[in-house]
């Protein structure tokens, strides 16, 4: 829903520009790492990326697509998001049968963002700003659900939820679910067994019970080899998304905002897998820099 566009006055009817055209310039900024300046100029100098991303009057200004582009709301990118999973799914790269999950903190750039919050751990420095919650297909190290929280919202109260809808939105056939010991809870447990019929690798806290897990070398092999071996590639895609599609350094606040960096974020990494995939070059899906050359 729109709503009426203005009356044309002396200097003719204002510019009007698409939903898609916004939702697509934003997808290229991320991809290319360019700031709000960055991008507006750039698309202003390249008459062809204009009129490939539906800016057919004209490029925006700045302010214009700043305002546009938060005025897009959660639902475009959401979808947008989905969509590039259900595309990998069918070409066979996500399969969904090993799923891991895990959080990441991201701290806020604005110090007094009303959408962030406190987290604490034990000696570690406190953290003020967000969680992004993921869901990970182990087979291609690719994400199929995120979703943001301020940080002080344990990984618990939100782990089996994140992992039900991810079955239920793709219909995956899911075999087993890695997590850490954050996820060490009922519901969680209840959710994957009862539900998913997958079986919980959970992690489990050797210090609730004074370490009389890990009295057996045996027991320490097998929990070493499904539980944290498979549960470091989530680590190791945070680290990915951080360093070379720039999670970590949004310039926006509020919650809004925030999720809407992070479900773009994904995009472009999913958007480059797809390239790749497409042009039958699987060794590419997590290679950015080459995938754009």
């Amino acid at each position: 829903l729109h709503p009426r566009a203005l009356p044309a006055g002396p200097a003719g009817r204002p510019q009007q520009y698409g939903d898609r055209s916004i939702l697509l310039m934003a997808l290229v900024q991320i991809v290319w790492r360019k700031s709000y300046e960055q991008i507006v100029d750039y698309v202003a100098t390249h008459p062809a990326l204009a009129r490939t991303l539906g800016f057919t009057q004209g490029t925006i200004c700045k302010g214009r697509y700043w305002e546009r582009r938060a005025a897009l709301g959660l639902l475009p990118f959401l979808f947008f998001f989905l969509g590039l999973v259900g595309q990998l799914i069918r070409l066979g790269v996500i399969t969904g049968k090993a799923l891991i999950v895990d959080s990441s903190l991201l701290a806020a750039w604005y110090h007094a963002d009303p959408g962030a919050s406190w987290q604490k751990y034990a000696k570690k420095k406190a953290v003020f700003g967000y969680k992004v919650h993921t869901v990970l297909c182990q087979a291609s190290n690719l994400p199929v659900f995120v979703l943001v929280t301020p940080a002080h919202v344990h990984d618990s109260q939100v782990g089996w939820f994140i992992v039900l809808v991810t079955a239920v939105l793709y219909g995956f056939q899911v075999l087993v679910v890695y997590a850490d010991a954050a996820y060490f809870d009922r519901r969680f447990f209840r959710v994957v067994r009862e539900i998913l019929g997958a079986h919980p690798a959970v992690a489990y806290n050797p210090r609730r019970s004074g370490k009389r897990q890990l009295a057996t070398l045996f027991f320490l092999g097998q929990w070493r080899r499904l539980v944290i071996t498979p549960r470091s590639d989530i680590e190791r895609h945070f680290a990915w998304m951080k360093r070379y599609f720039g999670l970590k350094y949004f310039q926006c606040y509020s919650w809004l905002r925030v999720t809407q960096f992070v479900l773009l974020t994904y995009c472009a990494a999913l958007a480059v897998a797809f390239a790749a995939q497409r042009y039958d070059r699987p060794e590419l899906i997590r290679r950015r820099a080459m995938v754009l050359a």
